[in-house]
């Protein structure tokens, strides 16, 4: 199983959409709403959604009035949270933006350069200032968040065990079938092959690497590895068709685009399921987070209940 690692980013999506409505200057438009006095304004709003499409790698998403409702609501949650977190004394707007700016410097390093940034940025309509502004916020917010969680408990045992047990689809592992293949262009050649290892007039490593077209896997003796049952293993459907029919130490011939491959199964691998000792310390992080992410939810609703606010949409 594999479970989603979480940053800060990753604790809701409403600390993502605050990271460009929080400090700095508000950008020119209708007043969304308001909390403490500070504004939440259709640009930052905008400017919110497509950082998360950004964070996410994915197209900027189509809105509606329900969810840019939601998504304005959380803003001033958040807005409320990073208030707070320079009110206590937490972080100071300077320490933050100091920070910001490693970050940033960072992040261009990743990125091979300023430019190449500035034009990733712009393919999401945000500009370096707005990503910067951003980085500053993910920081106001890391100290709140960082604060708000600390005394959070690990999860016992017993509730390790009982997510484990709760959750058993997830941690499956499918069956596959350990596969070599050798490609050819014909039918015939393809028979021939088969017929030659079959009768043990050649191994089927030895074919394979003289015989294969598929190069990356020639050199190897045809060597394929372990392959899922379905279509997620990204082969051509008659490939998998043919793989599931066999048994190990069979062989079999697959009628692809790419040609005809000659298989043999070596191995079946059936369905099991990963132990609880192999996957207690990702349930334990998983557990942490979302203990973690409840509790700075919960903090974030009572702040903001005890702050002015104001939301001017439906």
């Amino acid at each position: 199983m594999r479970m989603a690692q979480k940053s800060l980013w990753g604790v809701t999506t409403a600390l993502a959409l605050l990271a460009i409505a929080g400090c700095g200057a508000v950008a020119a438009g209708p007043v969304l709403a308001t909390v403490n006095n500070q504004s939440i304004t259709g640009p930052q709003w905008k400017q919110s959604m497509d950082a998360i499409a950004l964070m996410q790698g994915v197209a900027i998403p189509s809105v509606t009035n329900a969810s840019k409702l939601a998504q304005v609501k959380e803003l001033m949650q958040w807005s409320a949270l990073e208030q707070w977190a320079v009110s206590d004394h937490l972080i100071t707007h300077a320490k933050a933006q100091s920070m910001a700016n490693t970050a940033v410097k960072d992040i261009e390093k990743q990125a091979g350069s300023a430019s190449t940034l500035k034009s990733q940025l712009k393919t999401y309509h945000l500009t370096l200032p707005e990503f910067s502004n951003f980085m500053v916020n993910q920081e106001l917010l890391e100290a709140a968040y960082t604060h708000v969680t600390k005394g959070i408990k690990p999860p016992t045992l017993a509730e390790d065990q009982a997510f484990y047990k709760a959750n058993g689809s997830a941690f499956a592992v499918a069956a596959t079938d350990k596969v070599r293949a050798i490609l050819v262009k014909s039918k015939a050649t393809a028979k021939t092959i088969e017929s030659e290892i079959t009768s043990g007039a050649d191994t089927f490593s030895t074919l394979a690497k003289k015989d294969s077209l598929d190069k990356s896997t020639a050199s190897s003796g045809g060597e394929l590895g372990d392959l899922t049952l379905t279509s997620s293993n990204n082969l051509p459907a008659n490939f998998t068709k043919e793989m599931k029919s066999l048994k190990a130490g069979q062989y079999g011939i697959a009628d692809t685009p790419s040609g005809y491959y000659v298989m043999e199964v070596q191995k079946v691998n059936p369905a099991s399921e990963e132990s609880f000792s192999s996957v207690k310390s990702q349930i334990v992080s998983s557990l942490e987070q979302t203990a973690a992410g409840d509790a700075f939810t919960k903090f974030g609703n009572k702040l903001l209940a005890k702050d002015k606010t104001h939301i001017n949409i439906k």
